[in-house]
């Protein structure tokens, strides 16, 4: 069988390497400062890939919603829509359809390309298109996504992204966020608290914050990585549309994740309930929703 296409793009000494083929993923970014080579997201495969999906990526995308759906069932217009279960994470449903889906190269430069996922209604009783338009430039690697709905009915919509980051010992993360959203066994949210314990160190950049699988709201959009001893960070600045923010620390994994997302875990359960914003969109038929977000290098004592 013939391997995937992986497509690059560059832009001076900054590469990309994408794989539409396998969920429209990342598998590298990286720049070339002299005879070093810094790598962005975390540096996988192709083979990886191939064999275990976009979950082994260096970044993917999460459309048309972000985390998991309980049981894979909610109510919406009147309808009860129940979705497979997801096999990583039986019974619930996550990350949505693009993760797993081909995408197609539509336009493409040296620096840019667009890609194009549509998907038919089946299990998810709503026809969609999404895009992803990805670039570099001198400030780094930007990503904008569009997810356009194109049924007759109105659909229940989100976007995220999910880049895995190099997690070395003295790695340390900054992020302004207001609440955490406490969950139950199965990670679903049960309670917004604003004392959390991660967020004070968060805020003030402190060291990795260990075991964490926790959505957040309140983020003002900016992240910050630091790898001190290799004198480099990397700043993600995201738009309004993504609100909340999904940071996962796994133990004893060379990983970590910052998710820019557009609503909380299992959203469409709680919309309408006390639980109150949770960043659900509701799309008209036609009806488009984008998002957008930067990965951006810096360099703290250059």
């Amino acid at each position: 069988m013939q391997a995937p296409q992986v497509e690059s793009l560059r832009f001076d000494d900054t590469e990309l390497h994408l794989v539409p083929e396998l969920g429209g993923v990342i598998i590298g970014y990286s720049s070339r400062i002299g005879t070093d080579h810094h790598h962005w997201m975390r540096p996988v495969r192709l083979e990886t890939v191939v064999e275990k999906g976009a979950i082994a990526s260096s970044s993917y995308p999460l459309v048309p919603f972000s985390n998991r759906i309980a049981q894979g069932r909610f109510h919406y217009d009147g309808r009860e829509i129940t979705l497979p279960p997801d096999p990583l994470l039986p019974p619930h449903a996550i990350h949505g359809h693009g993760w797993r889906a081909a995408w197609e190269v539509s336009e493409r430069s040296e620096s840019t390309m667009l890609l194009r996922y549509r998907h038919r209604a089946d299990d998810w009783p709503w026809a969609y298109e999404a895009t992803q338009r990805c670039g570099l430039d001198a400030e780094g690697l930007w990503i904008e996504m569009t997810l356009k709905n194109l049924s007759e009915q109105p659909m229940p919509a989100g976007l995220g992204l999910h880049p895995h980051f190099p997690r070395t010992a003295d790695v340390r993360l900054k992020a302004a966020v207001a609440q955490a959203h406490v969950a139950d066994p199965c990670l679903l949210p049960i309670a917004k608290r604003d004392d959390h314990p991660a967020i004070a160190p968060l805020g003030s950049g402190g060291p990795l914050p260990e075991g964490l699988d926790l959505c957040f709201e309140g983020w003002d959009g900016s992240a910050e990585i630091l790898w001190p001893a290799e004198n480099r960070g990397l700043r993600v600045v995201a738009g309004p549309e993504f609100g909340h923010l999904v940071i996962f620390t796994p133990p004893d994994e060379d990983f970590f994740c910052v998710e820019p997302v557009s609503h909380c875990v299992n959203a469409v359960n709680l919309e309408g309930s006390e639980w109150g914003v949770t960043g659900l969109v509701h799309l008209a038929p036609g009806e488009s929703v984008s998002a957008s977000a930067r990965f951006q290098p810096f360099y703290p004592k250059i």
